[in-house]
């Protein structure tokens, strides 16, 4: 079905090679333009991302004015202000299948709680393969040696992990419960396979009083895909890789060639 810029109330987008490509803190300055555009025209704006709420580029609170953010692969939807709207922990027994899996396979292991990322296993492991620079090092806690952080802030609501597709495998096969998406950066996104970033996106219809079909759903991985192939429009970017291009209506340009903005511009939503 082809869509027009009046069907479209809602842009969704990832952020890591999404928006923000590898090494940048910030979108381009025709992204921003693009997005301003679309909240002049009453366009809502959505950031959902596998990230947690403290990792979150400051840059995109200075250049976007977003209501709602789906942090955790759609485990935790928060406000601008990081109030948590809604929340999908993971259950005591996944949990500790994890963490025993990646302390027996040499994995980083670093759960998302609704404070923090607190590691739970190999902490440098994690830290060197997750963290960008000394800052993003420094929001981690290590909790390898008491793994107790859950006694006092909740259950995690999602779990990253550090390690070559060799040592991930057998614990894929292990833990079949939960989704394993395989990230940019040297390991894997894991959720429960009934949350997803489409999860985060349901209950923000709700609220502005619209459906999937007026969304626009952007994304280059695997854990984007449930949101790509429910939008009205779903669009992989150039840089994704197979397994998500299929799930898409279209696929854009590269993330690191403003693939949104000219997704955007072309399908005349901006």
């Amino acid at each position: 079905m082809n869509k027009t810029e009046k069907d479209i109330r809602l842009i969704v987008c990832d952020i890591d090679n999404t928006i923000i490509p590898s090494g940048r803190e910030e979108i381009s300055e025709r992204l921003r333009t693009d997005f301003h555009k679309a909240i002049e025209k009453g366009i809502h704006v959505m950031i959902d991302t596998g990230r947690h709420y403290t990792f979150l580029q400051k840059s995109l609170f200075e250049d976007l004015p977003m209501e709602y953010i789906g942090t955790v692969n759609g485990a935790c939807l928060v406000k601008r202000d990081g109030t948590v709207l809604q929340k999908y922990p993971m259950s005591e027994l996944v949990m500790n299948k994890i963490t025993e899996q990646s302390i027996k396979n040499g994995i980083g292991l670093g759960f998302k709680f609704e404070d923090r990322i607190v590691t739970y296993a190999n902490h440098d492991v994690f830290v060197k393969g997750y963290c960008a620079n000394a800052y993003y090092a420094s929001l981690v806690m290590d909790g390898c040696e008491k793994r107790d952080h859950h006694l006092t802030h909740g259950m995690p609501l999602g779990t990253f992990i550090i390690g070559t597709d060799e040592q991930v495998l057998p614990m894929i096969k292990e833990i079949p419960e939960v989704t394993f998406a395989w990230s940019s950066k040297s390991g894997y996104d894991i959720f429960p396979k009934d949350i997803t970033k489409a999860t985060a996106v349901e209950p923000v219809l709700q609220l502005l009083g619209i459906t999937w079909d007026q969304v626009i759903a952007f994304g280059d991985a695997a854990n984007d895909t449930p949101f790509i192939t429910k939008a009205g429009i779903g669009v992989a970017l150039g840089n994704a890789r197979e397994d998500v291009r299929i799930h898409a209506d279209y696929v854009a340009d590269t993330c690191v060639n403003d693939g949104v903005a000219k997704m955007l511009e072309d399908l005349g939503i901006v």
